[in-house]
């Protein structure tokens, strides 16, 4: 796959761009909950869903009660829920971050927990760059086939845990698609995805590096089952 320098100078640009406000570590924990008790959670037993990192120790209540642990990672990017397992799934619970009592105290993610059980803080980075920044780079021929198109974000958004990457493509049933994807090598895990019905759904993707040893190009590729528009999308993943 040839790219030009001009467009492997953009990608790099916008590499820079979404990588600058990462914090340097999301898995040390740094409070303590409000209440209950901290119980050390089995996660090959339970797994929890691949975009999301986990941001507590588990904390088990005998009772409805309101959960808070301190999140000072939504100031800086990231999106945290309180999750209960329920056989064995975790289920997302209507969570808010605040400060408490206020902007001399700590920054937490709060939620009503409606029953006895286990609860963990999970979340996922979502940098405010890309969904606007990415379209407006022209890389049209980012995609090794097909007709580049833009996407709104906005008209058409993808999961909230998913941040859109580059332009998309209108490409035919039973092909090969392909896009560099840089941000890969860095932590963020490609997923492309088929617009159908408004909504995106997920294409078995593959990740990794592409071309020969002069001109290596981390890329992410999927196979069409049916003619359509597709856009890569990525989650951060460490």
């Amino acid at each position: 796959m040839k790219i030009s320098i001009s467009k492997i100078t953009l990608i790099s640009l916008l590499l820079i761009i979404m990588l600058v406000a990462l914090p340097t570590s999301v898995f040390a924990f740094n409070g303590e909950w409000n209440t209950g008790t901290v119980v050390t959670v089995d996660y090959k037993a339970n797994p929890a869903p691949s975009w999301l990192q986990i941001f507590s120790d588990g904390v088990k209540i005998d009772a409805a009660a309101t959960l808070c642990y301190p999140f000072p990672q939504a100031l800086d990017n990231w999106k945290g829920n309180i999750y209960r397992l329920v056989d064995h799934t975790w289920v997302k619970l209507t969570t808010t971050t605040k400060w408490m009592p206020d902007t001399e105290g700590s920054y937490n993610a709060c939620a009503s927990a409606p029953a006895a059980g286990t609860y963990v803080l999970m979340g996922y980075y979502h940098n405010p760059f890309a969904p606007t920044q990415a379209p407006k780079i022209n890389l049209s021929q980012g995609w090794n086939t097909g007709v580049s198109v833009d996407i709104d974000p906005e008209r058409t958004p993808g999961p909230e845990w998913l941040q859109l990457f580059f332009t998309g493509v209108k490409a035919d049933k039973d092909t090969k698609i392909c896009h560099p994807f840089p941000a890969g090598p860095f932590g963020w895990t490609a997923e492309i995805r088929q617009l159908k019905n408004g909504l995106w759904v997920k294409l078995p993707t593959t990740a990794g590096y592409i071309g020969t040893s002069n001109d290596n190009v981390y890329t992410a590729c999927a196979t069409t089952t049916e003619a359509g528009t597709f856009a890569l999308f990525g989650f951060w993943t460490r």
